[in-house]
């Protein structure tokens, strides 16, 4: 968070979204153009959107909004992908999640490579070899950015899979 403050201009301010109302919630964002998440567990991130129905209120939200998501919630939006993340991460907290926002068509795996996250480019072969849709592996100097129906990865390559199967990896 310090980073964000320190190298972007503008107010911050930080919401819990279990301690207010949807309604705080919308007049608390209705003044701010960018939606920081941190990161985390991406089932508990999503139950948390489900149970305080922020999952139907952010799609109108990001009409003029940027959002930014950062670590375990910027793309493991897409049903089915839990798996994956169970896997790569060693999670095992169960939050009845069937599924995510569906605002775009792929999804991203963080710490790729990061010294923090040992081992994760293994683990994330292994866990994508079912999936049908295409996966995007970023390192931790990695962002990819989605405008409509474009993405730009920015920072180093990543790996990219479709289908289970590796169609650009760079090291």
């Amino acid at each position: 968070m310090n980073s964000v403050i320190n190298n972007f201009p503008g107010e911050v301010d930080i919401i819990n979204l279990l301690a207010l109302t949807i309604k705080q919630i919308e007049k608390r964002l209705s003044n701010i153009d960018v939606i920081f998440v941190i990161g985390g567990d991406a089932d508990y991130l999503m139950s948390v959107y489900q149970k305080t129905g922020f999952d139907k209120f952010l799609p109108k939200l990001l009409e003029n909004k940027v959002y930014v998501g950062r670590c375990g919630f910027d793309g493991d939006w897409r049903a089915g992908f839990d798996a994956a993340y169970r896997l790569i991460y060693g999670e095992d907290g169960e939050f009845g999640v069937s599924n995510y926002l569906d605002l775009v068509n792929f999804s991203i795996m963080p710490h790729l490579d990061s010294p923090h996250f040992p081992n994760r480019k293994e683990s994330l072969f292994e866990a994508v070899d079912n999936l049908k849709g295409k996966v995007y592996g970023l390192r931790d100097d990695s962002a990819a950015v989605v405008d409509g129906d474009k993405i730009k990865v920015i920072g180093s390559k990543p790996v990219v899979i479709e289908g289970g199967v590796i169609i650009d990896e760079n090291n």
